[in-house]
């Protein structure tokens, strides 16, 4: 049919918009790695783990995965988008770091902070993808971490997976620093609070973060996933050469036979049972006869009594070696040439020296406790715990008697559960990306204010109910604080805000919200502002708080809302000083309690008692009732 002319000037139809389908993507947040690797190129068992993982994320599961790799950058204050490129850069240089050029490495590892943010990257991103947030490391040390967390899922549709390689801080602090105690205390509740799913590496890691799960929210719902982390590592240990065997020789006289232990020079570690027991071979057979034993690993926390037997045992510098590293190559000569391994710690998450051990066909000798047994499974042989008898009797028989330890080896070769580390990968990004949302059913159904409490809003003190602990560190939303300190936490300049789940028992009752705030080196104007549903209900009112001096603030109100949000502006901010940082105001305390709770009012003066009435009249501090109109 021939077209009229009107139908031949029309413009071509416009076509309907593409919309592709939603996708699932994870983001690897790789910051331990990142930070490991600025002080060493030879990666421990945990970071090979994350290497391996992501690795093949990026090669052999990409369409499954649709990775994003990030590591979070101190100086910038956020996430910092890595490209696939350059983590693959990262992974090889690592597999070849005896020969990799040095200065192309500091290269690759300076251009990262070159990169953009994860916000500015996601913000080109579809918005109907679902995202899935996975710390195969840990991030208890990146400052505010969870409020970054929380940022991100108010713009994309996120789930937070991480992965708890072990609880060992909460079940043997007495091996730990008591710094990383309560550090890791903190963190733990709010990681059970944030988390939609946890991953951990074996059936007693995640047996103990259950038990301690329950202990800070009892009947709490987390899905916990235990994946075995009994990849075969000798495929990813770079392949020996004759410079890593004379490396070997170096170590030892040619030929010279050995016992390898890997593993941090760290109380945890238990070398003083070691050290002991071949104090005691040195003893009962000729020193030439006993072979030597090889610990290898850094300097680790609290190592000071088996360093002091061996300084009084002069005897086992003959036969006793502590390496602090070698390379790759020289680890995988150490492993085929050793007469055996040995794992004697108290207490672990899962093993990965065992599994090195297994994946080279090396015997293990391995205390019988933790997750140990899970690493070693049927095909290592075991001691009992802290038996010196039962290791002695085990070392004779293994350094003694060659045709048992021959046999043993064979039969650990046909028993060792060893998979390819492609098999390890698959299973870890199945379980991250089968994650269902759940974290905001436990927020909702534990994060409470508590009425007449104290909440403080720094690091929480030793002793601190759980619950109030998180709380505390849930209630500063946003990513206008600075990092919780033992009195408080520092506003930035601007403002920052406070969420407070509002009581329900509260709903149209007058109440008091109480605050307490500290002064930075100079005067400082500041705003406070009330919001409820997003609307202002109340201010701005502007205050000054002289340099170093605490307000407390009482807000008398009336309200029923599900949530309460103060505004705090600090204006421009001060300077802490010379290379520190830039601060608004200083928030410490926070109470909520019905208007007429007189029992309230006094704890809150009795805490506080630069708020009476003498320190008032000098000038020290300020203490203000303010009433809040009902809307």
């Amino acid at each position: 049919m021939q077209r009229s002319k009107a139908e031949a000037a029309a413009p071509p139809p416009i076509p309907p918009p593409v919309i592709r389908a939603a996708r699932q993507r994870i983001i690897f947040d790789i910051s331990d790695l990142i930070l490991y690797l600025r002080e060493s190129r030879v990666p421990t068992g945990i970071q090979r783990v994350q290497l391996n993982i992501i690795h093949y994320a990026i090669t052999d599961f990409r369409e499954k995965a649709n990775p994003i790799i990030v590591y979070f950058d101190p100086n910038r204050n956020d996430w910092i988008f890595i490209q696939d490129e350059a983590f693959l850069a990262l992974y090889e240089a690592t597999e070849a770091h005896a020969t990799a050029d040095e200065e192309a490495f500091q290269a690759l590892m300076q251009g990262l902070a070159e990169g953009q943010t994860l916000p500015a990257y996601l913000a080109a991103e579809p918005r109907q993808d679902q995202f899935f947030l996975a710390n195969l490391g840990s991030s208890w040390w990146i400052e505010n971490y969870f409020q970054k967390v929380r940022e991100l899922r108010k713009l994309h549709d996120l789930r937070y997976v991480p992965m708890v390689h072990d609880c060992i801080p909460l079940m043997v602090p007495e091996h730990c620093p008591k710094a990383l105690v309560e550090d890791f205390r903190q963190w733990f509740l709010s990681a059970m609070l944030e988390a939609d799913a946890v991953v951990t590496n074996s059936h007693w890691s995640a047996k103990d973060i259950r038990r301690n799960l329950a202990l800070a929210l009892p009947d709490a719902a987390l899905p916990i996933h235990p994946i075995a982390l009994n990849g075969n590592m000798r495929g990813h240990l770079a392949l020996r050469d004759l410079a890593e065997r004379e490396a070997v020789q170096r170590i030892l006289p040619d030929g010279a036979p050995f016992v390898l232990c890997v593993g941090t020079l760290e109380s945890r570690k238990n070398h003083i049972l070691l050290f002991k027991a071949w104090a005691r071979l040195m003893q009962r057979h000729d020193a030439a006869a006993v072979p030597y034993l090889i610990c290898l690993g850094r300097a680790g926390w609290l190592f000071d009594e088996a360093a002091e037997f061996m300084r009084s045992h002069p005897e086992l510098h003959e036969r006793v070696l502590l390496l602090s590293s070698v390379t790759d190559g020289a680890l995988a000569t150490l492993y085929e040439q050793c007469l055996f391994t040995i794992s004697n710690s108290f207490y672990e998450g899962w093993g990965l020296p065992i599994t090195e051990s297994l994946s080279f066909g090396a015997l293990a000798l391995v205390a019988r406790n933790t997750s140990l047994t899970e690493a070693g499974g049927d095909a290592a042989l075991y001691f009992e715990d802290n038996d010196p008898a039962d290791l002695d009797a085990k070392l004779e028989m293994l350094i003694f008697d060659a045709a048992k330890r021959q046999s043993l080896r064979n039969e650990a070769r046909l028993k060792a559960k060893i998979r390819d580390w492609r098999s390890v990968a698959d299973e870890f990004l199945q379980r991250i990306l089968d994650t269902e949302p759940s974290a905001s059913k436990r927020q909702a159904q534990f994060l409470h204010l508590p009425l007449g409490r104290l909440i403080h809003l720094g690091k929480a003190p030793p002793g601190t109910p759980a619950l109030e602990a998180a709380l505390g560190a849930a209630l500063r939303d946003g990513l206008h604080w600075h990092r919780p300190e033992d009195w408080g936490s520092w506003t930035k300049p601007g403002v920052a805000r406070l969420c407070l789940p509002f009581p329900h028992e509260l709903a149209d009752q007058d109440a008091l919200c109480c605050l307490r705030l500290r002064g930075p080196a100079f005067a400082t104007p500041i705003k406070i502002s009330f919001l409820a549903d997003g609307e202002c209900i109340f201010g701005p009112i502007e205050r000054e708080i002289g340099r170093g001096k605490r307000l407390g603030l009482w807000f008398q109100l009336r309200l029923n809302v599900p949530h309460l949000c103060i505004d705090i502006d600090g204006g421009l901010g001060t300077s802490l000083g010379p290379n520190d940082r830039d601060v608004g105001i200083g928030v410490t305390h926070l109470m909520l309690c019905r208007a007429e709770d007189a029992e309230a009012r006094r704890n809150f003066l009795n805490a506080f008692p630069e708020f009476g009435l003498a320190s008032r009249l000098k000038g020290r501090a300020i203490l203000e009732r303010i009433e809040i109109p009902a809307a």
